[in-house]
């Protein structure tokens, strides 16, 4: 089961602005909020240009940017996704949020992306979905010890899309999977039960005691699929 999580507004808002910093470079000069809809989260990209930099905003629907946000906060075009009106290697960071799913050609959009990225540009595509998850019941000092960004998400979860970022020629693309419910803040708490044990073991192995390490193997045994709101971000590079 995917099914698309259209809303990724509040309570969910303040996990999504975290993770899309989180992947997101600073000091930029050029960044495009593609399918930026009425522009709620076109603010957010634009704390990572610099001064006297350029944000624009590109959406298929025109009516889109009557709502909400001041217009001088970027400069907005209607266009489509699949023929962007932009130049060769002229953008530094992409952000496609909650829009990447309902494009009717996804290779050819990532191509366009990959296009007007310049060397070393960044992509970040965050989207919903309902899936099939193996959520980990991890003991607390596996959190208390973290602190490093999550891991790729485990269980194959994201693997389409990081394929299809290969193919379009970005660069070590990743895939970090977060869950939505119970809404939570930190990206950390979010992002850890979908981590497998394989990934997560190297990174905190030397923090556990051997009772501890043997919580945390019961913990990937015994996780169940079930069906789970989850936020997918998946990050590449030009």
């Amino acid at each position: 089961m995917q099914a698309p999580l259209t809303e990724l507004h509040a309570p969910y808002a303040p996990l999504l602005q975290a993770v899309l910093h989180m992947a997101s470079p600073t000091a930029v000069h050029v960044a495009l909020d593609l399918g930026c809809g009425p522009g709620l989260k076109t603010a957010w990209i634009a704390e990572h240009v610099v001064l006297g930099g350029q944000v624009l905003g590109i959406d298929h629907n025109s009516a889109c940017f009557t709502q909400g946000v001041p217009r001088d906060l970027a400069s907005w075009l209607s266009a489509d996704a699949h023929a962007l009106p932009l130049a060769t290697a002229s953008v530094d960071l992409v952000w496609c949020v909650a829009a990447f799913e309902f494009f009717s050609r996804p290779a050819h959009v990532l191509g366009e992306i990959r296009r007007i990225l310049r060397p070393q540009g960044r992509l970040v595509i965050a989207s919903a979905y309902q899936l099939w998850v193996r959520p980990r019941a991890w003991p607390p000092v596996v959190y208390d010890t973290w602190c490093a960004p999550a891991p790729p998400a485990g269980d194959g979860l994201g693997d389409d899309l990081v394929a299809r970022m290969h193919n379009a020629g970005l660069v070590a693309p990743t895939c970090t999977a977060y869950l939505l419910d119970p809404p939570v803040e930190n990206p950390i708490m979010a992002a850890l039960p979908l981590v497998a044990w394989a990934d997560l073991a190297p990174l905190v192995a030397t923090h556990l005691t051997p009772q501890q390490y043997a919580a945390c193997r019961e913990a990937e045994k015994a996780a169940e699929p079930e069906p789970r709101s989850v936020l997918l971000v998946s990050v590449g590079q030009s």
